[in-house]
């Protein structure tokens, strides 16, 4: 039936292509199309992944994870003086702000109080173990903790900001202004940036509908397209010719998240026949990147912070029989939401055909981006499907999974509440060791883990020197050609 699915795409997709119509443009100009414009240019606030992305290439990030997902800064060197306090000293060469004034320590110092102080910032928790901030030179300062937390240096991962702008309580939702590779330069319709070594620019043109993005491709309307492309998609693009293309692992993971306080998915048997009942293997064969793999828990294998977890068993007979163990009105009916994403829907329906197999009557509900966002992050929803873009931290399951996360404060949009959860989470915070904590989420079926979205980026001949991201961000832009 997927085969048959997947064949009938391929054909209407190879109609649709031939339709296409071109549009004029700047020939100097790379025209990259997303599928999500990022909804927040303000680095302190931004909870989607397309606004992260983006920071990542107009700011500067104080501290970030190097490939083995351990803590790498380009702008200070750090050392752990005790469990309570760190030292920071600046480095030679630090990058300039697009108005000209080199970072210094005042800037860095200045943006961790103010996100500190933003109780509306997904920061604000993660730096509220700080107990205060010592400046011994114009190069050197302490952070001091309330407590120790062995993991503390991966919560720094924010962007550095102008002191100047800070206090003069500047607008940066609407004019950006950051240290990083590229200034922006428009925001609207499209947002325009500028690569500040070269001056090269680069087009963000989101469109949505990926049948779209990949005929404005073939068309030559857009140079460059990266990831949110089902299979067949991305194999009418490799039959082409005049395009080139790369692929590689990814480490976002595609999940289902729960309401916990629903009458149906607060029963463990449910969740559980569910996650048996859906067939991820033959979904991730004929429908994802040829380098997507199965997922059992939150962070990637290669993460320090995964372990080994055997594969969920396919089993439609075990759900049904776990299903008719449940004192419920028959058919179970649930309503699952997810994007208008075409290829979104598209999982979520056949996800909808395989429930309906175990006797589980299955509602998709698919909404604009914001609206959705906006469900999920008020708790107004019994399951949905979602991407954790760039995790790196395995905090996570603290902010996803503690009895003291609820929105807006953490990321408990499922309202999951366990004791021993809890207290394996405070042990695993104190001593960096979380396998009891992922061991726990996988048994409970806090979420159902689908996939590690494989990277796979499409470019006309004339692009050169594109490479993917293993957490699938743009920041392969910073060395892109156009020749």
């Amino acid at each position: 039936m997927l085969k048959l699915f997947q064949k009938i795409s391929l054909h209407f997709l190879i109609a649709l292509l031939l339709f296409g119509c071109s549009e004029k443009f700047d020939d100097d100009e790379i025209r990259f199309g997303i599928a999500q414009k990022p909804q927040q240019l303000d680095p302190r606030f931004q909870a989607d992944a397309a606004s992260k992305k983006l920071s990542n290439l107009i700011y500067t990030p104080f501290i970030y994870l190097d490939d083995k997902f351990l803590p790498r800064s380009n702008v200070v060197t750090f050392k752990k003086k005790n469990n309570l306090q760190y030292t920071f000293q600046l480095k030679r060469n630090l990058p300039s702000f697009s108005g000209g004034d080199i970072i210094n320590i005042n800037d860095i110092i200045s943006t961790i109080k103010n996100l500190k102080n933003l109780s509306t910032s997904p920061y604000f928790q993660q730096l509220a173990n700080i107990r205060s901030i010592e400046k011994v030179s114009d190069t050197i300062f302490y952070i001091n903790l309330l407590k120790n937390e062995p993991n503390f240096l991966s919560q720094l991962n924010f962007f550095i900001l102008p002191e100047e702008l800070l206090n003069k309580n500047h607008n940066f939702s609407i004019n950006p202004v950051g240290s990083g590779f590229f200034s922006i330069i428009e925001s609207s319709p499209y947002i325009k940036l500028i690569r500040r070594k070269d001056d090269q620019k680069i087009n963000l043109i989101e469109i949505k509908d990926p049948t779209v993005r990949v005929l404005k491709l073939i068309n030559g309307e857009i140079d460059l397209i990266q990831n949110d492309l089902p299979f067949e998609m991305i194999k009418v693009i490799k039959e082409n010719k005049k395009l080139k293309t790369i692929s590689g692992f990814g480490s976002n993971v595609s999940y289902i998240g729960f309401n916990f306080k629903d009458k149906y998915l607060k029963n463990k048997k449910l969740r559980l026949a569910l996650s048996m009942a859906i067939n991820q293997r033959e979904i991730l064969e004929y429908f994802l990147p040829e380098k997507s793999r199965l997922a059992q828990q939150i962070l990637p294998p290669e993460h320090w912070g995964s372990i080994d977890i055997d594969e969920t068993s396919f089993d439609p007979d075990k759900a049904r029989n776990l299903i008719a163990e449940i004192d419920v009105t028959k058919p179970i009916k649930l309503t699952l939401k997810t994007s208008t994403d075409p290829f979104r829907v598209k999982i979520a329906t056949i996800i909808q055909k395989q429930l309906k197999d175990v006797g589980v009557d299955l509602k998709i509900k698919s909404l604009d981006w914001g609206t959705f966002f906006r469900d999920i992050q008020a708790g107004n929803f019994q399951m949905y499907t979602l991407t954790w873009v760039g995790i790196t931290n395995p905090d996570i399951y603290f902010k996803i999974f503690s009895s003291t996360q609820l929105p807006p404060v953490g990321l408990n949009r499922g309202q999951y509440a366990n004791k021993k959860m809890d207290k394996l989470l405070l042990e695993a915070i104190e001593k960096n060791a979380w396998n009891n904590v992922v061991l726990k989420a996988y048994e409970d079926v806090g979420l159902i883990s689908l996939w590690y979205e494989g990277g796979f980026a499409a470019f006309k001949n004339n692009i050169s020197d594109y490479k993917l991201s293993f957490d699938g961000s743009w920041n392969g832009l910073d060395g892109i050609k156009k020749n």
